[in-house]
């Protein structure tokens, strides 16, 4: 228990920076609130969009009002995290599911910082653990110890159950991160519907070597036929034009599926320094949400 609390501790430190050098206090800018609530009326001005009039006061008082609207601050921030067996994959600085655990943890400090309430399941073919959102460092600190410790109970992948799973259980409109190599299929219309009231950023991780096969080794691979999880000696010539080929297909149908649904899609490579592309990636965020 001491050392996995003192793992639980080096990562928060490690993360803390990571935090302020990344949205250097303009977390708010990179991730929007939750839309706009009610905050007064007032008399109608030449120019007002006519679907804002109050039509009972204006009613009640014979003159024309306005509904005025303020941005809702507080977030809900999700993160749906895959920790199958393909994830488990890479040396152990380069490892996805290590790098994984590090950006969901950037991002749960990230939520606690501003005072925004964080989520997360992991899951396989199933739900493995769930933690509903709430807000606090302790229940931060809990997320981040559950990924540092907890074993999968099973290997294969079941995207599209995950995905059902929080537009389920999520009924406030929430920021939701899908961390995941994506070695699964037949997902995309549980996307579609899930993207419907959340928004969406989905986060693929992969390392060089499943797709260049440089000492790989006996690797998962998903069988795109039957949609099960195979283990492949990855010296085949035969299965590494196969593979290469699926992890191509992967990147792009992600590129067209978050183009043609409006979400946000970033591809982690394990084998460098995360850091500039996360930092890259949220700063374009930022700009783009602003314009």
């Amino acid at each position: 228990m001491k050392e996995v609390l003192r793992k639980v501790r080096r990562l928060e430190i490690k993360i803390r920076r990571m935090v302020n050098d990344i949205f250097a206090g303009e977390y708010h800018a990179v991730f929007k609130g939750q839309g706009l609530e009610f905050d007064e009326v007032r008399h109608y001005q030449y120019g007002d969009e006519i679907r804002f009039i109050d039509w009972n006061v204006t009613a009640r008082t014979g003159e024309v009002f306005i509904k005025q609207f303020r941005e809702e601050r507080e977030r809900t921030l999700f993160l749906l995290f895959d920790i199958s067996g393909s994830e488990d994959f890479g040396t152990e600085k380069e490892n996805k599911l290590l790098i994984g655990t590090e950006i969901a943890s950037i991002l749960a400090f990230s939520a606690l910082k501003n005072n925004d309430k964080i989520g997360m399941a992991t899951f396989t073919d199933r739900i493995e653990q769930y933690f509903p959102p709430q807000k606090g460092r302790k229940h931060v600190l809990a997320i981040i110890k559950s990924l540092l410790t907890h074993k999968a109970l099973h290997k294969n992948t079941n995207i599209a159950f995950a995905l059902d799973f929080i537009r389920k259980t999520q009924k406030r409109k929430s920021i939701v991160l899908i961390i995941s190599d994506f070695l699964d299929k037949d997902y995309e219309i549980p996307l579609k519907h899930l993207a419907r009231k959340h928004e969406i950023i989905l986060i693929r991780l992969f390392h060089p070597n499943e797709v260049l096969q440089e000492g790989a080794g006996t690797i998962p691979v998903m069988d795109m036929e039957s949609g099960r999880l195979v283990w492949i000696n990855a010296g085949d010539s035969a299965y590494s034009k196969e593979l290469r080929t699926q992890f191509e297909m992967i990147d792009k149908n992600l590129t067209t599926l978050s183009n043609k649904l409006k979400m946000d899609y970033l591809a982690v490579n394990t084998h460098i320094d995360y850091f500039n592309t996360l930092e890259n990636f949220f700063k374009n965020r930022k700009t783009r949400l602003r314009s």
